[in-house]
């Protein structure tokens, strides 16, 4: 399948303006100026229609995930979440014990993303000993002030590999474990939209570890990986999918379904 970039590309070589592939699509130009830096993903409607306008007809393949993973997916969707978690972390689990005890102190002002979400929700590989935070750019200060309050510290910016994908993340050390912050996500438009069902469907670990997480449902995560500049994200993608087919999840339409009744 082309990409966005590639199809954007192809139009302008044929005389499409930006503009003019915006008014055909019914979105800003900003939009369209997202797309072909892949800076933002556009939705598969949105590629159907462009590629249509480039004289194309989008075909997309769906790959199987692995027998072997799902069968490992029901054996972690077995246990609990933070049996989960200290099976496959081993000596990494007390670290990202403290790292999620600061997680949960900031409520839903944080949503969980990245390898350790995606092992709350089933995924059977091995995450690193880090727990990522999605938060608003509006609430970054008062993220920071309650992240001090519960005794972290800043650890300095991580920075992606450079270019048009490139995405920067703080870093906080929360007792022996490791945080980062993003208040955007490379590739992804409805930010709002991944935070507001995590907090619909929240997750409980052992309230005497951990307390009540607000980690994005696995097809938010498995949309974040597959644009993440972070390749250790792209390396769990087998994972989401295999949860997918499992069928064992808690999916985006439920989480939807709460915020209605909410």
């Amino acid at each position: 399948m082309r990409t966005t970039e590639e199809i954007i590309g192809e139009l302008v070589e044929r005389g499409v303006s930006r503009q003019e592939l915006a008014d055909r699509l019914g979105v800003a130009r900003e939009t369209v100026s997202r797309w072909s830096t892949g800076r933002n993903a556009a939705t598969l409607d949105s590629l159907q229609r462009a590629a249509a306008v480039a004289g194309w007809q989008l075909e997309v393949s769906l790959q199987p995930a692995e027998p072997k993973l799902i069968a490992l997916v029901h054996d972690q969707l077995d246990v609990g979440p933070t049996e989960r978690l200290r099976l496959l972390l081993g000596e990494g689990w007390p670290g990202v014990c403290d790292a999620l005890r600061a997680a949960a102190g900031l409520g839903d002002l944080a949503t969980l993303i990245g390898p350790v979400a995606g092992a709350i929700g089933g995924v059977p590989q091995r995450p690193p000993a880090r727990v990522d935070l999605l938060i608003a750019a509006e609430d970054r200060e008062r993220v920071s002030d309650a992240l001090f309050e519960l005794g972290a510290s800043p650890d300095g910016i991580e920075q992606s590999a450079a270019g048009p994908r490139s995405a920067r993340r703080e870093r906080w050390q929360a007792g022996a474990g490791a945080l980062t912050v993003s208040d955007e996500l490379v590739g992804v438009e409805d930010v709002g939209g991944v935070r507001a069902r995590a907090r619909a469907l929240p997750a409980m670990l052992n309230a005497e570890d951990v307390g009540l997480l607000c980690p994005a449902p696995i097809e938010d995560l498995a949309m974040i990986a597959a644009v993440s500049p972070w390749s250790e994200e792209t390396i769990y993608l087998p994972g989401l999918r295999a949860v997918l087919a499992s069928g064992r999840y808690r999916t985006r339409a439920q989480a939807e379904r709460n915020m209605q009744l909410a």
